[in-house]
C-alpha cells in the first residue's frame, strides 16, 4: 500500500486554528474519472478540498500509476491507496456471505489500509468521515460512533484516540445499492439469485443504519431519495447531492450525419453488459431492416466474452477501451443507453448530452436525470420504439440537431459540478458553519 502526503497545507480557518479535517473513503481510486463512481468521487474530492483539509483512503483492483499518486497528492493532504486482488476479494466475500455478513464491505477491506487510517487519526484526529458507498463502511467503523455510543452531550466514548465531540459521519450511498442487488436477483437463476437476494437484505440493514450511526446520508437523485424512504427507512439527514458534467472537457461537438450509433460503458459491469446485449438482440435487427448500413460501436474498458461475441453480428464493432471517448462520440448520429437495470444518474448520458449528442435511453437510464423526455433526450420503453427513435435521428438532420442542441442547453443549466456538490459541503460542515472555506494552493490547479 502506498501513502502520499503533499508538502502544502491549506490555510487555517479563523476561530478554529486549522481547517476541519475530512477523511474520504472510496472503494475505487478516484482517478482517472472514466466511470460513474470515479467521476463523482474525483469531482467531489476536488470540491471538498476547496473547503476542508481532506485525506483520501481508497482501494484499487487495477494498476495504479505514479502519476495518479502525484495528482491526488496535489489535492489531498494525505493519500493512501490499497491494492486489492480480485480473487482474494471474492474469497473474502464468499467467507463473509457464508457467515451471514454482507459481502460488499468484506470485498474491499484490508488490514493494511485500516492500520493507516487509525494511525492518521491518532496523529491528527479527523472531524468528519465521508464514506463513499457502503463498500467502505468497515473502515468508517474504526473511527465513527455506532448507534448508542452517544451520551446526552453528544460525545462518544468508543472512538479510537478521541475523547472530544463525536466525529461527524456522512455516508454517500450514491445509489440505493440493495435495490440493485434485488434487481439482480429478479433477473438471475439459482444459486446466484439466492446470493443476490441475501446480499440485498444485508445491504439494506447497513443502509438503514442498523449497525452504524450516520449524521447524514446522500443520494444522487430525488428518485433515489424516494426509493430510500420507500424501501429502506426514514432519515432526517437524507439529502440529494447530484452529479455534474465537466462542460469544458465534454464540449459541443459538430453534428454527425453518419449512420453510427454509440454505446459507452464499462463492459464487465452487469447492467452495461445486459443493456447492450439487449439492444443487439432486440433492436438492432429491426433497425437494420430499415437502415441496412447502420452500425453500432461499443466502447468501454474490460469487455467480457459475452460482449466481444456481439462483434459477430453484422454492423457491430466492439471497440473496447479508448484514450478519449470523444473521438468516437464525434462519429455518432445517436448515443444509446438501453440499460434494463440502472440506479442513480447515468453519467454516460449526461456526457453525451454535454457533447451535443441526441440520446435514446431506457426508462431506467433516464430515471435520475432532470431532463424532459422528447425534448432533451428520447426515452424508449420497447424495442420497436427504440428502433423508431434511432431511425428518426439518423434520417432527419433537423430533428437530430434540435434534440442534440436541447440536450446541451439542459446540462449547461442543471449539471454544473460546484453547484451540484454544494449540498455535500453543507453536510460535511454540519452545524459548524463558522468553518468557512479553504482553498489549498495546489488543489485549484489539479
Amino acid at each position: 500500500m502506498a501513502t502520499v502526503a503533499p508538502e502544502t497545507t491549506p490555510a487555517a480557518v479563523d476561530g478554529l486554528g486549522r481547517p476541519p479535517r475530512v477523511l474520504m473513503l472510496t472503494h475505487r481510486l478516484p482517478y482517472p474519472p472514466d466511470r460513474g463512481d470515479r467521476i463523482r468521487s474525483y469531482h467531489m474530492l476536488k470540491e471538498i478540498a476547496r473547503h476542508f483539509e481532506v485525506a483520501i483512503a481508497c482501494t484499487s483492483d487495477e494498476p495504479v500509476w505514479l502519476q495518479h499518486h502525484q495528482l491526488l497528492s496535489t489535492i489531498a493532504k494525505r493519500v493512501a491507496i490499497q491494492p486489492i486482488s480480485t480473487w482474494a476479494s471474492k474469497y473474502k466475500s464468499i467467507v463473509a456471505a457464508l457467515s451471514g455478513q454482507s459481502l460488499t464491505p468484506y470485498y474491499y477491506y484490508r488490514q493494511g489500509l485500516a492500520d493507516t487510517i487509525v494511525q492518521w487519526h491518532e496523529e491528527a484526529p479527523f472531524d468528519v468521515i465521508l464514506t463513499f458507498c457502503t463498500g467502505m463502511i468497515k473502515y468508517a467503523r474504526l473511527l465513527a460512533p455506532q448507534p448508542g455510543d452517544h451520551d446526552s452531550n453528544g460525545h462518544s466514548d468508543k472512538q479510537a484516540g478521541n475523547t472530544g465531540p463525536s466525529i461527524r459521519h456522512v455516508l454517500d450511498l450514491v445509489d440505493v445499492d440493495s435495490l440493485k442487488w434485488r434487481s439482480y436477483a429478479s433477473k438471475s437463476w439459482p444459486p446466484l439469485s439466492w446470493l443476490y437476494r441475501a446480499e440485498a437484505k444485508r445491504l439494506c440493514s447497513i443502509e438503514a443504519g442498523r449497525f452504524d450511526h450516520f449524521d447524514a446520508l446522500a443520494v444522487v437523485s430525488e428518485a433515489e431519495a424516494q426509493a430510500y424512504r420507500k424501501h429502506i427507512a426514514e432519515h432526517p439527514g437524507l439529502t440529494v447531492v447530484g452529479n455534474g458534467v465537466d462542460l469544458d472537457y465534454f464540449s459541443t461537438l459538430p453534428d454527425s450525419d453518419s449512420k453510427t450509433i454509440v454505446f459507452v460503458g464499462v463492459l464487465n459491469y452487469k447492467p452495461n453488459v445486459d443493456g447492450v446485449c439487449w439492444f443487439v438482440e432486440n433492436v438492432l435487427g429491426e433497425l437494420k431492416e430499415h437502415i441496412p448500413d447502420a452500425r453500432l460501436l461499443i466502447i468501454g474498458r474490460h469487455p467480457i466474452p459475452r460482449v466481444e461475441q456481439l462483434a459477430e453480428q453484422a454492423g457491430v464493432e466492439v471497440v473496447g477501451s479508448v484514450p478519449d471517448v470523444r473521438v468516437h462520440m464525434q462519429e455518432a448520429a445517436a448515443v444509446i443507453a438501453p440499460l434494463q437495470i440502472a440506479r442513480g444518474v447515468q453519467n454516460k448520458v449526461l456526457e453525451a448530452m454535454a457533447c451535443r449528442r441526441a440520446v435514446v435511453c431506457s426508462p431506467q437510464a433516464a430515471l435520475g436525470i432532470r431532463a424532459m423526455p422528447g425534448r432533451h433526450l428520447l426515452v424508449a420503453d420497447s424495442p420497436k420504439l427504440f428502433s423508431r427513435y434511432v431511425r428518426a435521428l439518423i434520417r432527419d438532420d433537423h430533428y437530430r440537431q434540435q434534440v442534440a442542441a436541447s440536450a446541451r442547453r439542459c446540462v449547461e443549466r442543471r449539471y454544473n459540478w460546484p453547484q451540484a456538490l454544494g449540498p455535500m459541503i453543507e453536510l460535511l460542515g454540519g452545524a459548524r458553519r463558522d468553518w468557512g472555506s479553504v482553498t489549498p494552493p495546489l488543489a485549484a490547479a489539479a
